[in-house]
C-alpha cells in the first residue's frame, strides 16, 4: 500500500471513528476535534504543495486528483464537526461571555475554512481534464 493510500485509509478510519464520538459541548472536546482538523488541514496543504511541484505526468500517474478529492471530502466533514462543536459550546449557559465570544469566533473561522474546502471540492469535481484539475489544486489555499 502506497504512502498516499495509507494516509487516506488513516483519514477514513479516523473520520469513521470520529463520527461515533459523543458531541460534548465542552472546551476540551472542541480542542480535540480542532487538533484533528489542524493535522488534517496540514496534510491537505502538503498534498497541494506536492501537486504544485510535480509534472502533469506524475500528477496523473500518482492519482493525485482522486487523492486530493478524497482528502477534501474528509476534511469538509471534519471541519463541519468542529463548527458544530463550537456552535454547541457557544450555547452553553455556564460559559462566560468571553468564552462564548471565543467559541463564536472559532466557529466563524472554521465555517470560512469549510467554505474554501467545499469550493475546492466543487471545482475539482467539475474539472474536465487532468491539466485543469492540477491547476485548480495548485490554487487551493487553506490559510485562515
Amino acid at each position: 500500500m502506497g504512502v498516499i493510500n495509507r494516509k487516506v485509509a488513516l483519514l477514513l478510519t479516523a473520520g469513521f471513528l470520529f463520527s461515533f464520538q459523543p458531541k460534548a459541548a465542552n472546551a476540551q472536546a472542541c480542542q480535540d476535534e480542532e487538533s484533528m482538523v489542524t493535522a488534517n488541514t496540514k496534510d491537505l496543504s502538503d498534498s497541494v504543495a506536492q501537486v504544485r511541484k510535480e509534472s502533469l505526468n506524475d500528477f496523473v500517474k500518482d492519482f493525485h486528483q482522486k487523492s486530493v478529492s478524497v482528502k477534501l471530502s474528509l476534511s469538509s466533514g471534519m471541519v463541519q464537526e468542529v463548527v458544530d462543536c463550537f456552535d454547541k459550546a457557544a450555547k452553553d449557559t455556564t460559559a462566560t461571555k468571553e468564552q462564548v465570544d471565543a467559541y463564536k469566533a472559532k466557529s466563524a473561522a472554521y465555517s470560512k475554512l469549510k467554505n474554501k474546502i467545499d469550493q475546492g471540492m466543487k471545482g475539482l469535481k467539475g474539472a474536465t481534464d487532468p491539466k485543469q484539475a492540477k491547476a485548480l489544486i495548485e490554487k487551493l489555499d487553506f490559510s485562515t
